[in-house]
């Protein structure tokens, strides 16, 4: 960077760092009185939409206690808002749900496929803002760490936009956060400004490794899921000679997909690098995979994503690419319809739940005909369904997740996220949730001593008695005989997660599983046939169940034989 550069780099990020800072201690402080809090935020919201359709409808004139709310509210879902949405979206009325006007949907697609677009009001910015100043504050304390005064990093996040029939924006929630900070994003990032606002016939694969590969001083790569960096990374491995020789001619190869547009306004700021190239020419033939990110990236510090419960594997491989030196950051737990939780602090796998970003209450899964509980009620080591009422107008929203509390910061719960409501198998009596598939598969790699790329299963009722079926992608060929007898460890530890499992396979009322070794890349062909079905990479997550047939099909059509 240009010294002016990079006295407009300190100056940003220094100045968002101490924000961030400010808003860590807010949440700590907030923490020691979360249930007044949390009550305050409620009945707030509840008195600025009492006059909304959906507030007369409801009776929120008449709600003074959160007893009130939970008697007078039902528990929603996404088919409870359609008619709302289609309105808005379509014909652009407001005050249907919320009293701010709605200024942006969130495209949402998780593990279903199904395209949702939730509504999102000015003052549900906030809570995303503070936590980029959080990660901010984390990415500026691990550069003091190393004597880093300034430096730019590699952002994932897609921030393409469009528009409803109304003219209202939609695109992901973090095309809306990041839209009044595109300012910031050449002086934090190495992405030029010019690329905001691109997704569709814009190859952004390879202009995210381009641009990251030319910046020898990255000091952090940030994404949704660790598994966005790994795919990252193995893109460039796989088109190494392409991007060098792209840097050292300065131009995006003509094979590239990018309207001619978007590529004079980048061609114009490019310049040939062959120092630059010829460094990376020498890094990649003389260096493994184990450590060539630090080698790539002298001054990498700090790797933020998701990395936790099934983005574990992702994480390990990473921490291999990284060498020593790098720390981990497991930022959010989040979803389109709420900012949820945060990662306290580095290198910590558990979550502590955000005070002002909406209103929570929690169904005991071993209860589920409870009254819902809040917070500051929760038990260490239970299991509870989270229901969300957010600040642009969903309300006791059940996103269909499953948390499970660790501890506690003052009487406000810290989580992990256990699993999904919809990816749960139940046949003959067996539940078997996504918390214990999870916590099989890793003892399993334990035991198997295997690396896993990634897996899936299928419920095979077809078979007598029913089955289990691994879909396995590993960086070992596996014998016919290995898959059997690994068949039988993964059956071992799935019953140690659930007896239920065991017994039922003992008595034959379950058959021993299947394990079909897939090709390489297969996820990664999955996640691809995900996109094209209209998801975003930014939220794909492997489904653990498949209950799709065209999925089902596409790990069958990828399943090794002989």
């Amino acid at each position: 960077m240009h010294l002016f550069n990079k006295m407009l780099n300190f100056m940003v990020i220094r100045s968002v760092s101490a924000y961030g800072g400010l808003c860590r201690k807010k949440l700590i402080k907030d923490s020691a009185e979360v249930d007044k809090v949390s009550e305050k935020l409620l009945l707030d919201l509840v008195k600025r939409n009492r006059n909304t359709e959906y507030g007369r409808k409801y009776g929120f004139s008449d709600i003074h206690t959160i007893q009130d709310y939970q008697d007078k509210v039902p528990f929603t879902t996404y088919e409870n808002y359609k008619d709302y949405i289609r309105r808005i979206a379509d014909n652009g009325e407001q005050h249907l749900l919320t009293a701010d006007k709605v200024e942006f949907f969130a495209n949402t697609s998780g593990t279903s496929g199904e395209i949702k677009l939730i509504p999102v009001v000015k003052r549900a910015k906030k809570p995303y803002s503070e936590t980029v100043a959080v990660f901010m504050n984390i990415i500026v304390s691990e550069m003091k760490k190393r004597g880093i005064s300034c430096g730019r990093g590699l952002n994932t996040v897609e921030i393409e936009t469009n528009a409803t029939n109304s003219g209202i924006p939609s695109g992901l929630i973090s095309a809306y956060t990041l839209g009044s900070a595109k300012f910031a994003i050449p002086v934090i990032t190495c992405f030029p400004k010019e690329i905001f606002g691109y997704g569709e016939g814009v190859d952004m694969k390879y202009l995210k490794a381009f641009y990251a590969l030319k910046d020898r001083d990255l000091v952090y790569m940030a994404a949704v899921f660790m598994s966005n960096i790994t795919d990252l990374m193995t893109y460039i491995f796989e088109n190494t000679d392409m991007l060098i020789n792209d840097i050292a001619s300065g131009r995006i190869s003509d094979s590239v997909n990018i309207p001619d547009e978007l590529r004079k306004k980048l061609s114009k700021k490019l310049r040939p690098d062959p120092d630059r190239a010829d460094e990376l020419r020498k890094i990649f033939s003389d260096h493994s995979y184990s450590g060539i990110m630090k080698a790539i990236w002298p001054k990498l510090s700090l790797i933020i994503g998701i990395g936790t419960g099934e983005f574990a594997g992702f994480a390990k491989k990473l921490r291999d690419y990284c060498g020593s030196g790098v720390t981990f950051y497991y930022e959010t737990y989040s979803a389109s319809e709420a900012l949820i939780a945060n990662a306290p602090d580095i290198e910590n796998d558990n979550y502590l739940l955000l005070t002002d970003s909406a209103f929570f209450e929690f169904i005991p899964v071993d209860d589920e005909n409870a009254r819902p509980l809040l917070r500051h009620q929760l038990e260490k080591g239970k299991l509870y369904e989270i229901v969300v009422t957010n600040l642009s107008g969903l309300y006791r929203y059940r996103i269909k997740d499953v948390v499970k509390v660790t501890g506690f910061e003052g009487k406000n719960p810290l989580i992990n996220f256990a699993y999904r409501k919809n990816q749960v198998i139940n046949i003959t009596g067996v539940k078997l949730t996504g918390d214990h598939i999870t916590n099989a598969m890793k003892a399993f790699e334990q035991s198997t001593h295997i690396h896993i790329t990634d897996y899936t299963l299928y419920p095979d009722t077809s078979h007598s008695p029913w089955r289990l079926v691994l879909f396995l992608e590993t960086e070992e060929e596996l014998s016919e005989e290995q898959k059997i007898h690994f068949a039988k460890i993964f059956d071992e530890k799935l019953s140690e997660m659930n007896h239920e499992h065991g017994r039922m396979l003992n008595i034959g009322e379950t058959s021993p599983s299947l394990i079909c070794q897939v090709e390489k890349n297969t996820f990664r062909a999955y996640r691809e046939y995900r996109i094209k079905q209209g998801a975003s990479q930014n939220q794909l997550k492997t489904s653990r169940v498949i209950n799709s047939p065209d999925v089902l099909k596409l790990f069958i059509d990828h399943t090794k034989t002989g």
